[in-house]
């Protein structure tokens, strides 16, 4: 090698890997810092964190996701099928906290940029692909999912965007090596991997064994997704059965399978969001198609907060998906390919491939920038945000006031907060149980229309026989302790 080829060297590495790096960099920054600022402020936005931080807890002592918090000896394994959240046990056992799992998802969200960023990189050079990450690191989808707090899809994250980038690059056995452990994530990303097969089948369809394999991973996906909801998850779950349904006719009338899945019009926005998602182009990749499970469910469903944009962490998963299936387009339309492209939109010539598809792949970015303001990042900007709640004194006095490992009754706020010392249950889920301690924020969402809600009234209530005494109150805050 030249003198001038050695000096250049270290230019060319720092060229191709410090777009990847800074948009991991950037990810983990923005929704590290976003994550303590909830916590710090006591915002939940619902019980999930709460839950999963009960999970952690009971892996990082070797024993069964019991989770007080749905009911009295409830095996997380009979909600939903996720066994890989055992890796959240060890890491537990050294950080005792709700925010561990907080922290644990930025992370994933951030590390999932690696493999794409540097896909984009050798595709369309450094200063495309840093465009490219800062719009994958804060996409709609993930804003979403940080916001709502800890879900397991968090962990399917990485694998789908290694998944992605080994499909655009050809590597079949890549691909569906990163995507099998799915099944290990929810059960619903079975019938992911059944679409990423029959993808992988019908782009390697000229070759019998490029045609065959992917099929039979197909059939693994469905398999995998049948023994779940059919074997595993009722036998884990008390009541014998799926937890979850399908069905989406619930109050919906008389309608077709189409209507389902269209209406209401709030649906549009997700789908408008993959697209700009795909870089448009994107939809002429057939693996744009491997969001279309996930899709599915939440269209047939009959539960609302299923077809927001904006919201809750559904949105996630498709994100790494929908770059891949960009960067596929992109790459086969920069080389002028016509293949299975041409005829979704035949109506570019050919000269004009390479222009527009470099004109696409800041489509994601330029979306992410539209809708910043809709999105919960944007809270950020807010004077004051992250700001340590003055009720955060309140919250350390009632954790140190109750006895380690004794049981707590208590309502949304400090649901997660008081779980590393003691065994919360949520408010209404404790049937049967003497509970030592009721807790209740009577400044909190959980009890509506109620105002004012006494920790003693409550508990006493709640627990027939039981005789409670009010032991704290400040703050809004109210402990009653059991005396009988």
């Amino acid at each position: 090698m030249s003198e001038k080829g050695t000096r250049w060297r270290p230019l060319e590495l720092l060229s191709a890997y410090l777009p990847a790096a800074l948009s991991v960099l950037l990810g983990a920054c923005l929704y590290i810092t976003f994550s303590v600022g909830q916590w710090r402020s006591l915002y939940v936005p619902s019980w999930d964190l709460a839950i999963f931080t009960e999970a952690a807890k009971s892996y990082s002592h070797f024993q069964a996701p019991i989770v007080p918090v749905k009911g009295p000896g409830y095996n997380l394994l009979g909600d939903h099928f996720h066994p890989i959240l055992v890796l959240l046990g060890p890491i537990y056992r050294f950080f005792p906290s709700g925010l561990t799992l907080l922290v644990v998802q930025d992370l994933l969200i951030a590390v999932s940029a690696w493999p794409l960023v540097r896909l984009a990189t050798k595709q369309a050079g450094w200063l495309l692909a840093s465009i490219i990450g800062i719009g994958y690191v804060t996409a709609w989808g993930f804003q979403g999912a940080v916001a709502s707090q800890f879900h397991e899809i968090a962990f399917a994250l990485p694998m789908l965007a290694w998944a992605s980038a080994a499909f655009v690059e050809g590597r079949w056995v890549a691909t569906m090596a990163w995507s099998a452990p799915l099944v290990l994530v929810k059960e619903d990303l079975g019938l992911t991997i059944m679409m990423i097969g029959l993808i992988l089948s019908w782009r390697g369809r000229d070759s019998i064994k490029s045609f065959a394999y992917p099929l039979f991973f197909a059939a693994f996906g469905v398999i995998a997704f049948v023994v779940t909801i059919k074997l595993l998850l009722p036998a884990f779950n008390a009541s014998g059965t799926w937890a979850y349904s399908l069905d989406g006719s619930q109050g919906r009338g008389n309608v077709t399978l189409i209507e389902r899945a269209l209406w209401p019009s709030q649906k549009f926005g997700v789908i408008a969001m993959a697209v700009l998602g795909a870089g448009i182009i994107g939809l002429a990749s057939p693996w744009f198609w491997v969001i279309l499970p996930t899709i599915a469910w939440r269209f047939l469903g009959s539960v609302d907060y299923y077809w927001d944009w904006k919201h809750w962490h559904y949105n996630a998963i498709l994100v790494p998906i929908l770059l891949g299936a960009l960067l596929d387009a992109h790459r086969r339309w920069s080389e002028r390919e016509q293949s299975d492209i041409s005829r979704g939109l035949g109506w570019v010539i050919s000269r004009q491939r390479p222009f527009v598809a470099t004109v696409a792949l800041a489509i994601p970015c330029a979306a992410a920038l539209i809708t910043a303001p809709q999105l919960p990042m944007w809270k950020m900007t807010n004077p004051g945000f992250g700001a340590v709640s003055p009720r955060m004194a309140q919250v350390e006095e009632i954790n140190s006031l109750i006895p380690e490992n004794a049981n707590v009754e208590t309502d949304l706020t400090l649901l997660a907060y008081l779980i590393p010392d003691h065994e919360v249950y949520w408010v209404g889920s404790a049937k049967g149980v003497a509970v030592d301690y009721v807790v209740v924020d009577q400044r909190g969402a959980a009890w509506g229309d109620q105002k004012n809600v006494e920790a003693v009234s409550y508990a006493q209530g709640a627990h027939p026989g039981s005789t409670y005494k009010l032991i704290y109150n400040s703050g809004g805050f109210q402990v009653a302790q059991r005396v009988n």
